[in-house]
């Protein structure tokens, strides 16, 4: 029966440890942990489980440190985890299973990393099941395809100081390569703020610099620095090292993704979508893409542009909740007001713990609710009811023009006009915004998003 080796690097992770441990030892034959350098009781927990530690001498180089506590594992097979990375027992009974049956025919499996957060933003988010005991209380996860299990003795080695990754030597090796992406991988210390999360980014972003002065011209090594200096909040440099990137391959789909956000977020709306552009004419046509280009359409005035592209990333992955928020607020914009709470209550359904969502859909009940006060005649009351909602949703173009509405007829023409540029701001191609600011100045003969900004500007 084939064997199998956990192999890991730690470094004072005595908190986290013991968990690691604890849910992979009943399906590993060995547990080889490579210390390099713990001041903790690291080394006591891991010797507690049984494990076989090994001073490894630390220099900042990951692949180096776990190739060389890769060198020290006996068994058949390797399983590669962190110390912050838990597997659930459907997991490791799969895992146990490939090695058993020594692999299938492949020489290394690609497994399913989850990387728990509550940012729905990023592009490869998806949301958990409310209660998932394997979340923590996370609402989603960052979904990364890896290598994590793969044969021993075969020459296959680590390779990159930070980011590190054995893929290449695999392949150039001539392993066979199958994917099980439901073995799931849980990790739990992505993107943590504490004080070793933070020396543990700035550890990696000095790293990943020195990987990109040793190789200018690695694309790889181009996005690593920007995820890395992104993460630290030094935008300029992120962006820098993605215009490197995406000038060697402008078909990079992590980098040119990367760059397209950076700009999404100065609002370089037009530079955004031909980086976008160029992803979809190079085949890269993912569910992201197309919800990016959807949400420019939308903040360009392209409502039905923008429907037919967020109906695409929607039809490519139903679980893009950002995809659904943007198709709320392109489905308001049109008019359909029970399409857009549908949209959301997807959304609010799908991932209860981003406070977001649910506010987005308290907002919009609100605003109905103000509506309907407004048709009762109770100007004011729909005013205070409006306002509330718009805390809740600030960059709701709707609820700007409604307010714009009960402004006007409360003969308050200077406040609406402020708040129909707003909406038009958020929205240009809102049509009863532009009607509306049109209505309050006839004859001026200015289209109504220069108008707009015009009101916003002063």
């Amino acid at each position: 029966m084939p064997t199998l080796s956990l192999i890991m690097i730690v470094k004072n992770e005595a908190r986290c440890l013991a968990d690691c441990l604890a849910s992979v030892r009943a399906v590993v034959d060995e547990m080889v942990v490579a210390d390099t350098g713990s001041t903790d009781n690291t080394v006591a927990v891991a010797e507690r489980f049984g494990a076989r530690v090994f001073r490894v001498p630390w220099n900042d180089d990951f692949a180096a440190a776990r190739n060389a506590g890769m060198a020290h594992a006996a068994g058949d097979w390797l399983l590669h985890l962190d110390a912050d990375e838990t597997l659930d027992p459907d997991g490791a009974r799969r895992i146990r299973a490939w090695v058993d049956g020594d692999g299938r025919g492949a020489d290394a499996i690609e497994l399913t990393l989850a990387n728990y957060c509550d940012d729905p933003r990023a592009w490869r988010w998806r949301p958990v099941a409310p209660g998932d005991p394997n979340a923590r209380g996370r609402a989603g996860y960052i979904e990364t395809r890896l290598l994590r299990l793969f044969r021993n003795g075969r020459g296959f080695a680590y390779r990159e100081a930070v980011h590190e990754n054995i893929t290449p030597s695999v392949v150039e090796r001539g392993g066979v390569i199958l994917a099980a992406p439901d073995i799931i991988i849980h990790h739990h210390g992505y993107g943590t703020a504490s004080q070793d999360g933070l020396a543990k980014v700035k550890r990696y972003l000095a790293i990943a610099r020195r990987k990109r002065s040793e190789n200018p011209d690695d694309v790889k090594a181009l996005h690593d620095l920007a995820e890395q200096a992104l993460a630290c909040g030094l935008v300029e440099e992120g962006e820098e090292a993605c215009r490197a990137a995406v000038a060697i391959d402008p078909a990079h789909l992590g980098a040119a993704t990367t760059l397209a956000n950076i700009l999404l977020n100065r609002g370089a709306l037009d530079e955004a979508k031909e980086i976008l552009l160029c992803l979809q004419r190079a085949g890269k046509n993912a569910a992201h893409v197309e919800m990016a280009l959807g949400a420019i359409s939308y903040h360009q005035g392209a409502l039905e542009e923008a429907r037919r592209q967020l109906g695409r990333a929607i039809a490519l992955e139903p679980g893009n909740l950002m995809a659904r928020l943007y198709e709320a607020r392109v489905l308001d914009g049109l008019g359909d007001v029970e399409g857009a709470r549908a949209a959301l209550r997807y959304a609010r359904n799908a991932a209860p713990g981003i406070d977001e969502f649910q506010q987005r859909m308290d907002a919009h009940e609100m605003r109905q609710t103000g509506e309907e006060q407004v048709l009762a005649g109770k100007a004011e009351v729909a005013l205070a009811t409006f306002v509330e909602a718009l805390r809740l949703d600030p960059e709701d173009p709707v609820l700007h023009n409604d307010i714009a509405v009960v402004l006007s007829g409360l003969e308050r023409p200077t406040e609406a006009r402020e708040s129909l540029a707003r909406a038009l701001k958020l929205c240009p191609g809102f049509a009863p915004a532009r009607e509306n600011l049109a209505a309050l100045d006839p004859g001026n003969g200015m289209d109504p998003v220069d108008q707009a900004d015009q009101v916003d500007g002063g």
